[in-house]
């Protein structure tokens, strides 16, 4: 997975050091070029000097090849807005920013960005949801009845068809993106790793939704 980080402090670099040592492809943004020293000596990642929410400092850190992104910095304010231009201008799959206001939370859901508080940043929980398929409605219908659901598809699902996640009355694919590119997908369609897929999902289904791009059909 290639990832970016905005903030090297203690959760920034940790969570680079890790990510770095599962053998993803890592690029961390500082503004502080001390910060740098907080990484291993074996590295293998980028360090970028500047501040996030500058598209030259996010251009130069790979943001539009990443396909995850986390804010990490101590300000809301720079970890929303460089949140917001991953996830709206470079359109990368998965942001995730943290948030010291738990009031702010709903407006980063809004957004389609996992709110990390405060009191749950830890490492593991960061990791946690880069590495698990979260399902956030992106548009609610009626009362809430029916939603409109992304999802990026886990790479052990490429070579099964996007119509097995089709369940008459519960969940229809409505829309494919691969490589920047839409389409609306046939019964035929195969999925490859890195695609997206749009569902229409009555709300009493997102479980068996999440279970389907978990990779259980039973």
């Amino acid at each position: 997975m290639r990832v970016v980080i905005m903030g090297c402090g203690r959760t920034g670099s940790t969570l680079a050091s890790r990510l770095d040592g599962d053998g993803d492809e890592v690029a961390i943004i500082d503004l502080d070029e001390a910060m740098r020293r907080r990484l291993p000596a074996g590295f293998h990642g980028r360090f970028v000097t500047g501040s996030g929410v500058t598209p030259a400092v996010l251009e130069a850190a790979g943001i539009a090849e990443a396909e995850a992104f986390v804010a990490l910095t101590a300000s809301d304010g720079a970890n929303i807005v460089a949140a917001r231009s991953a996830r709206e201008v470079y359109r990368v799959p998965r942001v995730i920013a943290r948030t010291y206001d738990p009031v702010r939370a709903p407006v980063y859901s809004e957004l389609g960005i996992a709110a990390i508080g405060v009191v749950q940043t830890t490492v593991n929980r960061v990791v946690h949801v880069l590495r698990h398929v979260t399902l956030e409605p992106h548009q609610t219908f009626g009362n809430g009845d029916t939603m409109l659901v992304r999802s990026a598809i886990p790479d052990y699902l490429a070579g099964r068809r996007a119509a097995e996640f089709a369940v008459p009355g519960e969940i229809a694919v409505v829309e494919l993106t691969r490589s920047g590119h839409s389409r609306i997908p046939d019964a035929s369609s195969v999925l490859a790793a890195g695609d997206e897929l749009s569902f229409i999902v009555a709300a009493g289904s997102l479980g068996r939704l999440r279970s389907f791009l978990d990779g259980r059909w039973s």
